[in-house]
């Protein structure tokens, strides 16, 4: 079995520029291309070895693959390939004004928990969240582009601080749904 150039980068593998706006079709066509060449059920007759790799690549692709398509995961990629130091996940920032952006918008999750119309207020900080994911995307587009590396990564931070509220409001409306 040929495998692929494990020393590549994952923009590499898959064909694609290091760049963070990236084709999500583009990037799923060549994830599929590259499962169907090496996932482990086209070669279980071959050698021991060979099946080995071939588990190897294909959780090589997966994660790969995972980390392109999530935005916070892509741009934390982005600055770890281009050399910027990236803090660990506990490090908070200094930017006080979203720190009480962020206190507001967890204050306005718990509140939709015991709101009447909770699903309501959900769908509507969805939509602020939605929004504020796509403008911190486009700063760090921006950022990165001039290779401000440290202005990028308190940027990855604040995107990754929103996608945790995302992933807690999607968590509530499942709740919310079940009652």
């Amino acid at each position: 079995m040929q495998s692929p150039d494990l020393s590549q980068n994952y923009f590499e593998l898959f064909g694609l520029k290091p760049v963070f706006a990236i084709d999500p079709v583009r990037l799923k066509t060549a994830q599929q291309r590259l499962q169907a060449s090496f996932h482990p059920d086209r070669h279980v007759n071959d050698s021991d070895r060979d099946r080995r790799l071939s588990v190897q690549v294909t959780s090589w692709i997966n994660q790969a693959f995972d980390t392109l398509q999530d935005p916070v995961k892509r741009s934390k990629y982005l600055l770890e390939i281009s050399g910027a130091e990236i803090p660990d996940d506990s490090t908070t920032t200094s930017d006080v004004d979203f720190l009480m952006e962020q206190i507001e918008l967890r204050e306005a999750v718990e509140a939709c928990r015991d709101a009447p119309d909770g699903l309501e207020q959900c769908h509507r900080i969805e939509d602020k969240l939605t929004q504020r994911a796509a403008e911190l995307a486009n700063e760090f587009v921006a950022c990165f582009a001039e290779e401000d590396l440290p202005g990028s990564v308190t940027i990855s931070r604040k995107m990754q601080f929103i996608q945790r509220i995302q992933q807690q409001l999607d968590e509530l409306q499942f709740e919310l749904e079940g009652r």
